[in-house]
């Protein structure tokens, strides 16, 4: 998708600046049909069958399929501070796409009448002709989830693929659905619930015994190596007031970039006060303008964030390349979870039998207060399996840790895999670390 599409993609909202990138990859789904899901509003779908999935994508998109017409469809959640009505939506569209692609051209499908899980729903389609790529489709579905949120499922494709894309993109839409609100309230409920009462149960003396002092982590992508990370736990005894450190440093290589990420982050033994600070450095090569046949000079940018909360009132600091933002934040009492618990309570899970758990947590990312589920899943010997979803609009992560609590492997939704390792390995494969 060129830069102008993905721009008009992004329609009411724009792309969320995480503090490290998320690197995208397909995951196929074996040719079985499988229901894609998120959190937030309970809408799920049945992915195209034998597509690829790509999450965590740079426009914003919940999710993207690349289908084997061929053609890509993305599906988006779009909030808005006022009500919104769906011809006022297709008219801002028309008009925003008609800005960019003056040629464009409406389709006869775009008449036709739309319902989307029984919900009322409105379609535009629009043919772009374009000498350098050759014609293309892009066609978007507008339905109302509440009067001031809307999902958008959009499809791109070359025009002479449209007659089958269209087909594979309204079966789609079909089988699209909505959970009952009151019961998405009931079972977040009971998760809270649940994890409310275990982490009243947890005493310091138990995260103190769960503290690994140091794990190195191979960082592969499609089976290749792209990082490394090393995590280090200790007891701040001689903190005043003492308290739990967690230190975290990444170097993860995405094409010709570098990532380095150094994160710090300290919580009092009474839970009362925590503070953290995450920097990332991106290095790039950049060759001299007065001296092109010279060997490239790395230039870097830096992000920043910084966090502090005393009692239930935060304060998050994030600094970007160009600006400083400071956000202040209220946290619920009894169920949150702080940055140095979200890294050492998995090892503390209990795993006897499957259990459920959610928690109220500061996203790094996303930069906000959100809901933070855990599954957990017991595995034959002893070993547990923890799938997190870190905010209800985000796909989740699934690690397996050993039956002593030690992180083996995690899995991301981009496809990142974490495997647990030693320094002389990484040392074999990137030579000296940072």
């Amino acid at each position: 998708m060129t830069e102008s599409r993905s721009i008009f993609a992004c329609l009411f909202l724009g792309v969320l600046l995480s503090i490290a990138p998320d690197y995208a990859q397909a995951q196929t789904d074996g040719g079985v049909p499988m229901r894609w899901s998120e959190q937030a509003y309970g809408m799920s779908l049945v992915a195209p069958v034998g597509s690829a999935q790509v999450r965590q994508t740079d426009d914003g998109a919940l999710v993207k399929f690349l289908t084997q017409d061929p053609s890509t469809i993305s599906v988006y959640i779009r909030k808005s501070p006022a009500a919104l009505n769906l011809p006022g939506v297709k008219d801002k569209a028309i008009g925003e796409f008609g800005f960019i692609y003056p040629s464009a051209v409406t389709l006869a499908q775009d008449s036709e009448p739309v319902t989307v899980a029984t919900r009322a729903g409105l379609g535009l389609y629009m043919l772009v002709p374009d000498d350098k790529r050759g014609d293309w489709v892009f066609g978007q579905v507008y339905t109302l989830i509440d009067p001031s949120t809307l999902a958008i499922f959009q499809l791109d494709c070359d025009a002479g693929d449209f007659d089958a894309a269209i087909q594979t993109f309204l079966a789609m839409i079909k089988s699209v659905g909505f959970a009952d609100p009151a019961e998405l309230d009931r079972v977040r409920t009971q998760q809270i619930q649940a994890g409310q009462a275990w982490l009243e149960s947890v005493k310091v003396e138990d995260v103190k015994a769960a503290l690994i002092p140091e794990q190195w982590l191979r960082v592969t992508l499609g089976g290749k190596d792209v990082g490394y990370m090393r995590i280090r736990q200790y007891d701040e005894a001689e903190h005043v007031p003492p308290g739990t450190g967690v230190d975290i440093q990444s170097h993860i290589v995405e094409g010709t970039n570098t990532y380095d990420t150094e994160g710090k982050f300290f919580e009092e033994n009474d839970r009362s006060v925590e503070f953290w600070t995450v920097t990332t450095t991106l290095r790039t090569p950049q060759r001299s303008a007065y001296s092109p046949t010279a060997a490239p000079q790395p230039t870097t940018q830096n992000w920043r964030q910084t966090g502090l909360r005393d009692g239930n009132m935060m304060e998050v600091s994030q600094e970007t390349p160009t600006n400083i933002k400071k956000t202040p934040w209220k946290t619920p009492p009894n169920v949150y979870l702080s940055q140095v618990n979200q890294y050492v309570l998995p090892s503390l899970f209990p795993h006897d039998k499957a259990t459920e758990f959610a928690f109220y947590g500061f996203h790094q990312n996303q930069r906000k207060l959100s809901l933070r589920t855990y599954r957990i899943e017991p595995l034959p010997g002893g070993s547990y399996r923890v799938y997190e979803r870190p905010a209800p609009d985000r796909a989740q992560r699934v690690a397996t840790f050993s039956p002593t609590g030690r992180l083996i492997e995690r899995r991301m939704p981009d496809g990142r895999v974490y495997l647990a390792t030693t320094p002389q390995e990484l040392k074999r494969i990137w030579g000296a670390l940072r």
